[in-house]
């Protein structure tokens, strides 16, 4: 079983001081790649083992090389770019952050806008290789508790590298409608698995709907309900890359009663039809594999 399986097949959550870090997904791949701009709700931390390319974020272009850790935050528009073949090889680990107070480490990571940082130390490259040799292989006693605890020690060093130099200075703490709307928006990942209605995410937050708009628009730059189906969309992205689960199954676990709806709102946000997703995807992991 490679490395990648093993912690997907229970992907989790860590639990370190006042952060509580949902691991969705771990990958790596080797390819030339030319992604389009797009964002997550969620973080993703890509670690460069191999290859040059361009790290596009918000419009600016960072040069990446090997060792290079590449911040995709929620909500940040961003573009990888491999340079000319044999083009670059990534492993990268998908994440929510919830931040209770209590874990400085994780509130800065929260906070910073950093995109780019190099592994000086390669201190992530030996915890990336250490990942693979632990979680490979055929299963053997303890084999899974040892490989999710490289895991964590990984997490942390990744958090680390996005806040180096950072934490010295205080964080500013967020405003209170900033706040309000980090409250809304785990109450939306805590709940994708139904419909969510801007009345009963204002009434979590308490306040009306016509202010939870304004704060949304503000501080997320989109609509609540307009972030709701993205959120639900990306989820249904996930599921349909990381299971087997029919189609009607993944409409469910996103809150869609009916697969039309389902379908239809998938294919207006992603530009293909849910199961030539799961298709095209499955055939450009073969291909990075083969």
């Amino acid at each position: 079983m490679a490395w990648t399986e093993r912690l997907n097949a229970r992907p989790g959550r860590i639990a370190l001081g006042g952060a509580e870090i949902d691991v969705y997904h771990w990958a790596e791949m080797a390819d030339t790649v030319v992604n389009p701009p797009h964002r997550h709700t969620y973080f993703e931390v890509c670690w460069v083992e191999g290859g040059h390319g361009e790290f596009v974020v918000e419009g600016e272009t960072h040069p990446i090389g090997p060792g290079s850790l590449l911040f995709a935050r929620p909500g940040v528009r961003h573009q990888i770019i491999s340079a000319e073949p044999p083009g670059i090889r990534l492993a990268w680990v998908a994440f929510h952050l919830r931040v209770a107070g209590g874990s400085d480490l994780f509130e800065a990571f929260a906070h910073s806008a950093r995109a780019l940082s190099h592994d000086a130390s390669d201190q992530v490259a030996a915890l990336w290789t250490a990942l693979r040799t632990t979680g490979n292989g055929p299963a053997l006693p303890g084999q899974d508790v040892a490989t999710n605890a490289v895991a964590q020690a990984l997490v942390v060093a990744l958090a680390q590298a996005g806040t180096e130099g950072l934490r010295s200075e205080p964080v500013e703490p967020p405003d209170a409608g900033a706040s309000t709307v980090q409250q809304a928006l785990r109450y939306v990942q805590d709940n994708l698995d139904r419909p969510l209605s801007v009345d009963e995410l204002a009434r979590h937050v308490h306040l009306s709907g016509r202010h939870l708009t304004r704060l949304f628009t503000e501080h997320v730059g989109r609509s609540p309900a307009a972030y709701v189906e993205q959120a639900r969309l990306d989820h249904a992205a996930a599921l349909l890359v990381r299971t087997d689960l029919p189609i009607k199954q993944v409409a469910s676990a996103v809150g869609y009663a009916d697969v039309t709806q389902f379908t239809r709102a998938f294919t207006r946000r992603l530009g293909t039809p849910p199961g030539r997703f799961r298709t095209a995807a499955n055939l450009h992991s073969v291909l990075s594999v083969s």
